[in-house]
């Protein structure tokens, strides 16, 4: 065999190789049973993957979030932190306003294939949204000034949060009715695994919700508690998207 075949069979195991581990992450990810932020590996590339987060409660409540999440091209060996990249105008201290990256350097100092996973990158991202405050370590100063211990993508975020949350949330605000504007755009890439969603309209929507919510669906989540399935996981999230896509809608109304 020469070393043209060796090498290229080689590219391909490793190829197989990363795949498994990819959709191992995504298990994983299904078996946390994260509520309110979906992630998928796009359909023609597990490097790519497609995600959305609903918050619900704080400075950022009755948001709807699109990410995308790049990982590295040797993936899980490389010690490369993964990519996380906001759509358009989220003001955060962690979020980047050019680039619109997440810094993860919090969370991680490097990646360690043993240790992280994807789903933690996604529970990150909950609590930055959560508690925008807490996810920053800042201590203040003889005069009263508040600095951040370690570097923040947006430091003007940062400032504005420090100095007033009334100020603030105005430009969170301004976030969220973009973000809930721009929910309905043409997908700007095609992709099957691309999170589409469609404006609400309950002659086709609640049909579905309703079933969603049957008793018969509670008794499916109960008997699978202990060992959920993959197939539960998904009905879990399909529920939860549905719920949530409604209410996102009735804000997109409002907003209108």
């Amino acid at each position: 065999m020469c070393l043209e075949t060796t090498s290229t069979n080689n590219k391909t195991i490793a190829l197989i190789r990363q795949g498994y581990r990819v959709f191992a992450e995504y298990q994983l990810i299904e078996q946390e049973q994260l509520r309110g932020i979906y992630a998928i590996p796009s359909y023609f590339s597990g490097l790519l993957w497609f995600g959305v987060i609903f918050i619900h409660s704080g400075l950022y409540a009755e948001s709807a979030f699109r990410f995308s999440i790049l990982l590295p091209e040797n993936f899980p060996n490389d010690l490369t932190l993964p990519t996380v990249i906001f759509q358009k105008d989220i003001y955060h201290p962690h979020i980047c306003p050019l680039s619109h990256s997440l810094d993860l350097t919090p969370l991680f100092s490097a990646w360690r294939k043993d240790e992280h996973h994807i789903w933690h990158i996604l529970k990150y991202i909950q609590a930055i949204f959560a508690d925008p405050e807490g996810s920053v370590c800042t201590r203040q100063t003889n005069d009263g000034q508040t600095i951040a211990l370690s570097e923040v993508n947006n430091m003007e975020a940062l400032l504005l949060l420090s100095k007033s949350r009334v100020d603030y949330s105005k430009r969170v605000k301004k976030s969220i009715a973009w973000s809930c504007k721009h929910m309905f755009d043409t997908p700007p890439i095609k992709d099957p695994h691309y999170i589409v969603f469609e404006r609400y309209t309950p002659d086709r929507h609640q049909p579905v919700i309703q079933r969603l919510k049957s008793q018969s669906w509670y008794q499916l989540r109960s008997q699978s508690a202990a060992s959920p399935s993959v197939c539960v996981a998904r009905i879990e999230s399909t529920r939860e998207l549905l719920l949530e896509e409604q209410q996102t809608n009735v804000a997109d109304s409002s907003l209108n």
